[in-house]
């Protein structure tokens, strides 16, 4: 039988009887192929709309990419496609170093480094608040040392920890949503005579009383000003209220802003506030308020100050937006400029914080990563994202990943060069270490210091001054050198060895005595070094009008003209220093 009236015997017997019927008519066939195009056609079409939603978001720049959902079964290591080169994120591992982690039976809600080092130069302890108002105190290895007395039960808020005057000293304040402040006082010192440092509480107590009022605004930043040997500590609440207190806990005074500060520039009386900027002066206590152009109507949730120029701030907004402020001028003369502003990749409550190039901030699930660093100073552009990371994602390096609760206040706290304490979900607080390099700017101007500037003006006026005298005292070259060429020609047309000269005539011994009295330096003659034999001396008569001073020209060989002043010592350098001077008497 041949093959292909086998497989139609086959094919009559397996395919179902609409199938069998569309082989066998040839119209079926023909609606059935014309079915198939047309669905080809519009998956054509679908997917050639598809191709140009993809360039169009890839050319656009204003919508960033959104994350993809925690949840979802895809890898945890994203990575970018460029064509045919796939280029991998950096993860969170990657970029900070794990250092330890604690946990907390409470909930932590605000943190703060000490400022004690190293041998390394790394920070060796930090402070944590919780939601009970318990403070407690750590190592970088994650050792709890001791537990703070809790001056207030209300949550901690804000933290602020600066060195003392004293050798070794710290100060802790911590703020209170109360609108409470409390004072911790730390000593550094080695106990039993061991050489190891360690960290002890020397004293605390309550800095300022919160308000019994339940609506009491808490206090949300506190910030250090010195001025002199004297500090003062801001303290700024939701309401607005800036109170200013001495080291000591005495209120100096309260100032009232319309809009609520967020953040205070460090050393200055500037601070950044939802609507713009403003700036205290302590003498009046008067606050003044500007508008930040840019921020197109909305409003700032939180900002945080760049560690290497303080002058530059980073927030976000309530419509979702990234900023970059510069803030400029002093108490009396403020100016706020919006550098850039772009679309976030993060929502809801956001806490942010700086360390040296990089910009950190925190939601109620993951932390982002951001490059501000630069090679080149002056960069305008808006920070550009580095990666980011769930929290479940970090807590798998050392305990179970599982989701938790959110955390309905996101932590983060920097040393602002590499170390970074960050609130993971659970109670849990992981202790970081930078791993991203630093650009360090170069620039090609002089930097003019104080001193320098000083020594460089000295030296121009001591030119000057030169100058002047030198003027006054009529030192010119003209005469310096008619000095050179009078001592030149009286060395070489000097007398020889063997001849008199008018020194030995009858006006000698009155030649002498005007050499010793002091208005004339003795003569000083030299003996030829070669062997040259004077000629005949050229006469020459001078005009004088003392005859005694006319000589017999058989005895004057050459005289020059007298070019002396009386009354006047000149002086002749010699032309042959090393030469041996001869003694006039003999």
């Amino acid at each position: 039988m041949p093959p292909a009236i086998l497989l139609a015997i086959l094919l009559s017997l397996h395919l179902t009887p609409s199938l069998a019927e569309t082989l066998t008519d040839p119209l079926a066939l023909l609606e059935r192929q014309e079915d198939q195009l047309r669905r080809l056609e519009a998956l054509v079409e679908s997917l050639s709309k598809s191709v140009a939603v993809l360039e169009s978001s890839l050319s656009s720049s204003s919508s960033p990419p959104r994350f993809p959902d925690p949840t979802s079964p895809a890898s945890p290591t994203q990575a970018i496609v460029v064509g045919a080169v796939t280029k991998q994120k950096p993860g969170w591992s990657e970029g900070f170093h794990f250092l330890a982690a604690a946990r907390l039976e409470s909930v932590p809600v605000c943190a703060s480094v000490l400022p004690y080092q190293d041998v390394d130069g790394h920070r060796k302890y930090f402070a944590v608040g919780d939601k009970s108002g318990r403070i407690f105190v750590f190592t970088s290895s994650g050792d709890v040392l001791f537990e703070l007395p809790a001056h207030s039960d209300s949550p901690v808020t804000s933290m602020l920890s600066y060195l003392s005057f004293r050798r070794n000293e710290s100060i802790l304040f911590t703020g209170h949503s109360d609108g409470s402040i409390a004072s911790y006082r730390f000593s550094e010192a080695a106990l039993n005579g061991d050489d190891w440092l360690t960290l002890t509480l020397a004293s605390s107590r309550p800095f300022a009383l919160g308000s019994r009022d339940l609506d009491s605004p808490p206090v949300l930043a506190l910030e250090l000003h010195q001025v002199g040997r004297i500090r003062y500590l801001l303290a700024s609440d939701g309401g607005g209220r800036i109170r200013v207190f001495t080291e000591n806990g005495t209120l100096y005074g309260t100032a009232i802003a319309s809009s609520r500060p967020l953040a205070f520039m460090r050393q200055k009386l500037l601070f950044l506030t939802e609507t713009g900027a403003g700036s205290l002066d302590l003498r009046s206590m008067a606050v003044k308020e500007i508008e930040c152009p840019g921020l197109n109507g909305s409003h700032a949730k939180s900002y945080s100050f760049d560690g290497s120029e303080r002058s530059k701030a980073y927030g976000f907004t309530s419509a979702g937006d990234l900023i970059h402020v510069v803030l400029l001028g002093d108490a009396s003369n403020l100016k706020c400029r919006v550098r850039s502003i772009r679309k976030a990749e993060i929502e809801g409550p956001v806490s942010i914080q700086t360390i040296k190039g990089y910009l950190l901030a925190v939601d109620q699930e993951k932390v982002i990563a951001y490059n501000i660093s630069s090679q080149y100073s002056g960069r305008v552009g808006a920070p550009r994202p580095l990666f980011f990371a769930y929290f479940h994602e970090i807590k798998s390096q050392f305990s179970n990943p599982d989701q938790g609760t959110l955390l309905e206040n996101p932590l983060i706290a920097t040393d602002r060069d590499k170390l970074v304490i960050l609130g993971l979900n659970g109670g849990y607080v992981g202790i970081y270490r930078s791993n991203f390099p630093v650009f360090k700017l170069e620039s090609n101007a002089v930097v003019w210091s104080a001193p320098l500037f000083l020594l460089i003006l000295f030296l121009i006026v001591l030119w000057q001054f030169y100058v002047k005298k030198k003027d006054s005292l009529g030192w010119t070259e003209e005469e310096a050198f008619d000095n050179a060429s009078g001592a030149a020609t009286g060395s070489i047309l000097g007398p020889v060895s063997g001849e008199r000269t008018f020194a030995d005539g009858p006006r000698g011994q009155d030649l002498r005595e005007l050499r010793g009295s002091g208005l004339r330096g003795p003569t000083r003659r030299y003996v030829s070094p070669s062997s040259y034999t004077a000629g005949a001396g050229v006469s020459f008569r001078p005009t004088s009008a003392d005859p005694g001073f006319i000589r017999n020209p058989t005895n004057l060989k050459f005289m020059g003209k007298n070019a002396e002043v009386a009354g006047f010592s000149k002086r002749r350098d010699p032309l042959f220093p090393n030469a041996q001077a001869v003694d006039d008497e003999r």
